[in-house]
């Protein structure tokens, strides 16, 4: 009797050890009677018992006809130790005009799930995220992590550790932008979108010749860049390169010094696409000190629609990034990887132009 009591409470012990560690999740249908008896050599009777252990505790939903189907209780879904309720933010920066809204909204609606959060900040610096992420892979504490990620649009010099948090199942969900050679879900603004339809909005009031500022560093430069080119290659404009300028994240902190070379490409352009609202505000300033004006000889839309548009000099025009939705959306995608079995979350948000003065019509 008591060896027949170990066989069944063997089954029993292996199903949660395979729910804690993310190996069934809510929802997944068990193997049949018969394959989980040959599995751990035992009889049907043996293995009916154990599913009647399992059915009792509420982690078993017995469909008839249909077979058993696993139901994990909510205080398991947290992460492998199912008693965590802290969630790591893992941030680029605090002070730029976008993240403390996206975090504070992330912040008041996880808060009001009963979690509690820790923020730690990269500085947009590989070797700063690589530290971070060392540390979390010490940690077994930890409901799971949101990720801003840092300079996604260069090779991934911390793809090793990712890896090693995967393989962990430790939930993680990107926002703001992702590192699209990893199976991480995010929440982002379209960004392809954002550059076409700023493009757009120029190719209608008659911009043909129109320059472009993008971040080569981020993911988002790549993805606007894709939207302003695909704009102008639909409009049958031809792309041309000497009308770009590539800025990395040193660089757009003291864009004077690249004064020069922005100037030149800009030369023979009507308007200019600004990667966003930071670099649009410095261009605008670079212009009016060499007595071009805004808009009359050059027209320039933005992209993020913070605050920098009405402190600008001229008012800007500027595709709105859903910041505080964001940071709500994040939050609220990250609770349903928690609560179901589903990781695919990732959600992009549709932009959206504000207008005001920066942009007028050119007649060519």
């Amino acid at each position: 009797m008591e060896k027949n009591i170990l066989k069944y409470q063997k089954i029993v012990d292996s199903i949660y050890s395979d729910i804690k560690g993310r190996k069934l999740k809510d929802g997944d249908k068990l193997d049949s009677e018969h394959e989980i008896g040959e599995k751990f050599s035992v009889s049907r009777q043996t293995v009916r018992h154990a599913l009647a252990v399992l059915e009792k505790d509420g982690i078993l939903d017995k469909r008839q006809g249909s077979g058993n189907y696993v139901v994990v209780p909510k205080e398991m879904k947290l992460l492998n130790t199912g008693t965590s309720k802290t969630i790591t933010i893992v941030s680029t920066y605090l002070n730029n005009y976008i993240f403390p809204r996206i975090i504070s909204e992330i912040e008041s609606v996880l808060g009001k799930n009963g979690y509690a959060l820790r923020i730690v900040f990269t500085h947009n610096r590989s070797d700063g995220e690589r530290a971070i992420l060392e540390r979390l892979l010490k940690e077994e504490d930890m409901a799971g992590i949101i990720i801003e990620p840092t300079k996604s649009a260069i090779p991934n010099l911390n793809q090793d550790l990712y890896e090693k948090l995967l393989k962990k199942n430790i939930p993680m969900l990107f926002f703001h932008s992702y590192y699209e050679n990893l199976p991480i879900p995010h929440v982002s603004m379209n960004d392809v979108k954002a550059g076409k339809i700023a493009t757009d909005y120029l190719l209608e009031r008659g911009h043909k010749n129109i320059a472009g500022i993008f971040k080569m560093d981020d993911g988002q430069g790549p993805r606007r860049y894709r939207g302003y080119a695909e704009a102008l290659l639909k409009h049958k404009i031809h792309l041309r390169d000497e009308q770009v300028v590539w800025i990395d994240s040193e660089e757009q902190k003291n864009l004077p010094l690249s004064a020069e070379r922005i100037m030149d490409r800009l030369r023979g352009c009507s308007a200019c696409v600004c990667y966003n609202d930071e670099v649009a505000y410095s261009l605008i300033q670079l212009l009016m000190e060499r007595g071009i004006r805004v808009p009359e000889d050059m027209s320039v839309i933005s992209i993020d629609n913070s605050d920098l548009c009405v402190l600008s000099p001229v008012q800007l025009t500027s595709v709105k990034h859903p910041m505080e939705q964001l940071g709500q959306k994040v939050a609220e995608q990250f609770l349903q990887m928690l609560d179901t079995s589903n990781p695919d979350v990732t959600y992009e948000f549709q932009p959206e132009i504000v207008v005001r003065d920066s942009v007028c019509r050119h007649d060519s």
